[in-house]
């Protein structure tokens, strides 16, 4: 059963690829019987390059060759596919040259500079439209040459020249006129000649808007609508849909955003697919429109189609940054704030790469939109906060950095501080505990005194020994806090002078007065302190005061020179130690 399922299988197989292959050959067949005119027409009916790309494996004509190329490439731009037509512009140059066609050298060359600017290569842009300008003479005089010379005048509206490419297209306009003024013209050539009338009208009225001259502008409008009307008014003609488009604009440069609406909207609704590249920008410019009516849903709708067709359109606005940014101004307004930074960002890279403040905010300037600087603001204000950001995480950085070598610092200081204020405890202890030296008086030599100098009285060594006895007693009482207390006060009390007292104490204390007496106050504040834990909680002012000082400052200097340390580390060490 299995086996006559596969067999089926096989035989059925076999039988649709024998179908398939006589189609492709009857089709094949039917396809070569076809001429050039017909195979570009199929292409344009059923909007499918595989015309095109049959036709290409046929031999034709120089003429119908160059012509396969041009309208193969055209084609590639319609659908955005700018890299491959510019392959195939390039195939039309080098044909061009091969069969000695100049005008085909100039279209090729000139839709090459205009490819080039699509892609934002202005450089090789200038290139291209500079060497398609030798190729204009070859025009025979007339109509034809009339129009290569406004075609290549594109170059200076391109590059933001407004009044020359107006100069330009206003003198082959009067040429025109001239031309229709001859009585011998047969019917073709002058609704030829009244066809490129209205396109050069059409063409000068943008160049009118984009230089401000609004009433010109539709001056220009009114005489390429005249001639459609009058003229060909039952054809569907790209420059009625130019007209259309740059009525549009009129209104919209005018700040009539609810009349220029429909303009754009009639555009937008064509079925037509030759026109996508104007209904890109019908859609841009209706995403400025309600934006400017604070109609934010509608603005964000027609800026993110536009977003996502994103056509790359050879013209002095930047159709795609325009995008982007309401889409970006839609959406914040929506509060939508994560399409917002989305939209920003992108616009961000583009307004770098475009490098043209000009150029950036064209159209804005224009209407005097004040929301034009809405996004640059916000993304400047948005770097600075991040800037700031930085500094702020860098500070903090160098701050936690600090914090932890002071920490390490203080906690090598605290261990220090302890080990010094332990030795200082111990040493007390000891001389608590250990016995007083006794002092021994050590017979001096008979010195020979000359009789003509002064001779100081020398006191006895039994003098010396009761006033340390003393000053013993003196150190076991609490006198020396008195704040009056001072080398003479002392000398009265111990029954002696000042230069007897002095050198005694530095003799046997081994310091000066002063020393020996904030010696004798810092080890009764320790002790006081030690002993009896309220004095912890006492002020270092009270605790100067207490111990015969007469400030504060006065106390801890002389408590740290003493001790090594100062009250407060000392106070902190018992805290610990309790």
């Amino acid at each position: 059963m299995f086996k006559r399922v596969i067999l089926i299988f096989s035989f059925l197989l076999t039988q649709l690829f024998a179908v398939i292959t006589l189609h492709a050959a009857q089709t094949n067949d039917s396809l070569a019987n076809l001429s050039l005119e017909e195979l570009i027409s199929r292409a344009d009916k059923y909007d499918n390059n595989v015309y095109l790309t049959y036709a290409e494996k046929k031999k034709w004509s120089p003429a119908e060759q160059l012509s396969l190329y041009q309208v193969h490439a055209n084609r590639l731009i319609n659908e955005g596919d700018l890299d491959a037509a510019l392959t195939y512009f390039r195939k039309l140059d080098s044909l061009g040259s091969l069969y000695n066609d100049p005008f085909s050298q100039f279209v090729a060359k000139l839709s090459i500079g205009e490819i080039h600017y699509r892609q934002k290569d202005y450089a090789e842009s200038k290139i291209a439209f500079e060497a398609a300008q030798p190729f204009i003479k070859e025009f025979p005089e007339g109509v034809d040459r009339i129009l290569a010379a406004s075609e290549y005048s594109f170059f200076y509206y391109l590059n933001g020249k407004f009044e020359l490419y107006i100069k330009e297209l206003e003198a082959n306009n009067a040429k025109l006129d001239n031309l229709l003024k001859s009585s011998k013209l047969e019917a073709t050539d002058r609704n030829y000649i009244l066809l490129s009338k209205a396109t050069l009208d059409v063409f000068s009225a943008r160049g009118y808007l984009m230089n401000e001259s609004f009433d010109k502008a539709e001056s220009a409008l009114a005489n390429a609508r005249r001639i459609i009307d009058e003229h060909f008014p039952d054809e569907s003609l790209l420059t009625d849909v130019q007209q259309e488009l740059v009525q549009g604009e009129l209104y919209f440069f005018k700040k009539d955003f609810k009349t220029a609406i429909p303009y754009f909207q009639k555009i937008v609704n064509l079925e037509e697919t030759s026109f996508k590249e104007f209904q890109y920008m019908a859609k841009v410019f209706l995403a400025i429109s309600y934006y400017q009516l604070k109609d934010y849903d509608q603005s964000l709708k027609f800026a993110e189609d536009a977003v996502g067709q994103k056509i790359q359109v050879a013209d002095y606005i930047d159709y795609e940054m325009e995008a982007l940014r309401y889409a970006y101004l839609s959406s914040k307004e929506l509060g939508d704030m994560d399409k917002a930074q989305q939209y920003s960002a992108i616009f961000l890279e583009q307004d770098e790469a475009l490098n043209d403040t000009k150029r950036s905010n064209f159209v804005n300037s224009i209407i005097n939109n004040l929301e034009v600087g809405k996004l640059k603001d916000d993304l400047q204000e948005k770097t600075k906060v991040n800037s700031n950001l930085r500094y702020v995480l860098i500070g903090l950085a160098v701050l936690i950095i600090l914090l932890t070598v002071y920490v390490i610092y203080q906690r090598r200081m605290h261990k220090e501080n302890k080990r010094r204020i332990e030795e200082y405890m111990d040493k007390l202890e000891r001389e608590k505990t250990e016995p007083r030296k006794e002092i021994r008086v050590e017979e001096k030599p008979a010195v020979e005194i000359d009789a003509s100098e002064p001779v100081e009285p020398i006191e006895p060594d039994e003098r010396s020994i009761r006033l340390l006895e003393k000053l013993r007693l003196f150190e076991e009482g609490e006198l020396f806090t008195d704040p009056k207390m001072s080398l003479s006060y002392l000398a009265s009390h111990l029954e002696t002078n000042t230069i007897t007292l002095s050198k005694l104490i530095n003799t046997y204390k081994e310091m000066n007065f002063n020393d020996y007496i904030n010696g004798l106050r810092i080890k009764y504040i320790i002790e006081k302190i030690k002993n009896e834990p309220k004095f912890e909680q006492y002020k270092i002012s009270y605790l100067a005061e207490v111990s015969g000082f007469s400030s504060h400052s006065i106390f801890s200097k002389a408590f740290k020179k003493s001790t090594g340390f100062t009250p407060s580390q000392f106070l902190d060490y018992l805290k610990e130690d309790r």
